[in-house]
């Protein structure tokens, strides 16, 4: 059941889901915070009472919810899930002799499955490619011990931290564009300088308010990418894969 005390406990839930959501909008606490000084006696109890009103859950389903949304969005970049994409014999990303460990250890255990050869893939992808993907549904399955496969949990984490992350891209750039807007017009329209005079005596935490947003901004213009995103995806899905060997290790 999802609920404040998963949400705070769970790692998944608190890295994956809350942390992008608080990121993305962190500009506007860092300014609330520098702007109205007042604030800061009262914060503790203000978050507590969002928190507890729902806010936090909140936050979370909106990570959540947009990155599920938009995932799609990356397979299709990525011609294909990368934990399919690996097992595909065309596919460089693993050696041959390991792809093909792989494979041959998911054809004996999964019941009733026959992975596709060069040449079927080749003439039909996508029916090779539902193959893969019956493949990887069942290796997800028996992974779901987070302390047995530490390794294929933590890249998971990584994996949605960052699709999160990307997903709020454009409410991060909206948040920051205006925030940046908001602030630098309330200190022209409120001073009787011209713009020259009036930037020249802004104070500190307003400069600090307003490059902080800008670096914030910056950050998920430049870094926040597709292939930002990839680099975890195929770390995930090279530990998902490398389960094969774990659970053929203690069959014998």
């Amino acid at each position: 059941m999802f609920n404040l005390e998963t949400l705070i406990s769970d790692p998944y839930n608190r890295k994956a889901r809350l942390q992008p959501a608080l990121l993305t909008l962190l500009p506007i606490l860092v300014a609330s915070v520098l702007l109205v000084p007042e604030i800061q006696s009262s914060w503790g109890a203000a978050v507590g009472v969002v928190v507890y009103c729902g806010g936090a859950m909140w936050l979370t389903q909106l990570g959540r919810d947009r990155g599920k949304a938009l995932e799609p969005m990356l397979f299709k970049a990525w011609d294909g899930k990368p934990s399919v994409a690996m097992l595909r014999h065309r596919d460089s990303y693993l050696s041959k002799a390991t792809r093909e460990r792989y494979r041959a250890f998911l054809e004996r255990r999964v019941p009733d499955l026959k992975l596709a050869s060069p040449e079927e893939e080749e003439s039909s992808p996508t029916n090779a490619d539902d193959g893969y993907e019956s493949a990887t549904a069942w290796l997800l399955a028996q992974t779901r011990d987070r302390e047995r496969f530490r390794l294929i949990f933590e890249e998971n984490i990584n994996y949605g931290f960052r699709r999160n992350i990307w997903a709020l891209k454009p409410l991060a750039l909206v948040v920051d564009g205006l925030l940046i807007t908001v602030v630098l017009t309330t200190v022209v329209i409120f001073s009787t300088e011209s713009v020259t005079s009036t930037l020249q005596v802004i104070d500190k935490p307003t400069w600090a308010a307003a490059l902080f947003t800008l670096a914030h901004m910056l950050v998920f213009a430049v870094m926040v990418r597709r292939d930002w995103v990839r680099a975890t995806a195929n770390a995930y899905s090279q530990q998902l894969l490398a389960a094969c060997d774990i659970l053929d290790s203690s069959d014998r």
